[in-house]
């Protein structure tokens, strides 16, 4: 973009030259002077596109650190959790409202009761989802 206004500046300059106009009249003065602030604001605003260009370049280079910043303080918790690939799920003792946690192998395990660490009791648990559904109404389902 910056480029562009300057080869626009430079192109309205050689027509000017090209048109052999007159610098020295009450009009030509005031475009020659329009001209001059022309060159200088392209020229300006080059500096500022470099300028905004190289604190970009560093603004991505602080946020890769950054990145990299985190995964070395936070990236091996994350990755013991995805290598133990154990899905872990919080139950509440009916008898004394402790909450512990168990695997889903034990969660899923019809056959056994779940027992308290806490205090020992022996309680069953429902999931959601695995009562066999039956519509409400067949009647009202199409309506």
């Amino acid at each position: 973009m910056a480029m562009d206004l300057n080869a626009k500046a430079a192109y309205i300059r050689g027509l000017m030259t090209g048109m052999e106009f007159d610098p020295a009249s009450k009009n030509g003065k005031v475009i020659a002077a329009m001209m001059d602030l022309l060159e200088e604001m392209a020229a300006t605003v080059t500096e500022h596109d470099n300028a905004l260009d190289q604190a970009y370049d560093e603004l991505e280079t602080l946020d890769q650190d950054l990145d990299d910043l985190v995964a070395d303080l936070y990236g091996e918790e994350d990755e013991d959790d995805e290598e133990d690939g154990e899905d872990l799920y919080e139950v509440t003792c009916p008898n004394c409202g402790a909450v512990s946690t168990v695997d889903e192998e034990t969660l899923l395990d019809q056959e056994s009761e779940l027992v308290c660490p806490n205090c020992g009791a022996a309680f069953d648990i429902e999931l959601e989802g695995t009562e066999e559904e039956t519509p409400e109404d067949p009647d009202n389902q199409d309506q």
